[in-house]
């Protein structure tokens, strides 16, 4: 597997020229020339306490991404358990207290980055588990939805489907009416925002659902 591609960003340009020449020395990843992010694999930031302004820089980066996916290896003294998940949803896969990490560390943070892993600290794995839970109990089972956002009902006609079976016979299988699966598909599908129901299927898959 080739090297990762790197970029740095840090508001401290010593701070930024002292971690690129690390890298560089290391030789285990391709330092990308500063400002160069667009085909960056993984984007290490550094800052102090994780604010917005933060996660706003996170956004422009994954918005200036020519890969589908942008990771960051985040390099800070904190971060709340708020912007904590916002910081997974633009690609977090690393924490690294600034306070008590070493460049080691980091190092090892963008390397299982590549490899499809990720490095959070103990605490901030309890703080992810313990707010899908809560976003499980509190918010999705009321509604009757699962934690990948499907209905059960709604599994049941995606399952049927991707055996291969048409709109009448999945109607029949479920004792239900042909219109009552089409409206379940046509709320299915606008609420996550699929184009059709082989998109459908593929998401459900993708989700372990079906």
């Amino acid at each position: 597997m080739p090297p990762p591609a790197l970029t740095v960003v840090a508001s401290d340009p010593v701070t930024r020229d002292g971690v690129c020449s690390w890298f560089r020395a290391s030789g285990l990843v391709r330092l990308l020339p500063p400002g160069v992010v667009a085909d960056a694999d993984v984007t290490v930031l550094f800052a102090h306490q994780v604010a917005e302004d933060t996660l706003a820089a996170m956004r422009h980066l994954v918005e200036q991404a020519a890969k589908p996916v942008m990771k960051f290896v985040l390099v800070a003294d904190h971060i709340s358990e708020v912007e904590l998940i916002r910081a997974v949803r633009f690609g977090l896969v690393g924490f690294v207290p600034r306070s008590q990490g070493c460049m080691d560390q980091v190092l090892r943070a963008v390397l299982r980055s590549r490899e499809g892993g990720v490095q959070f600290p103990d605490v901030l794995v309890k703080s992810l588990i313990d707010q899908v839970r809560r976003l499980q109990e509190d918010i999705l089972e009321p509604c009757g939805l699962n934690i990948a956002g499907f209905k059960d009902r709604e599994i049941e006609v995606l399952r049927l489907l991707a055996e291969g079976m048409d709109t009448a016979t999945v109607a029949r299988q479920l004792n239900y009416s042909q219109r009552t699966i089409k409206n379940i598909l046509a709320g299915l599908l606008f609420r996550l925002g699929l184009r059709n129901r082989t998109q459908a299927i593929v998401y459900a898959m993708r989700a372990g659902v079906i």
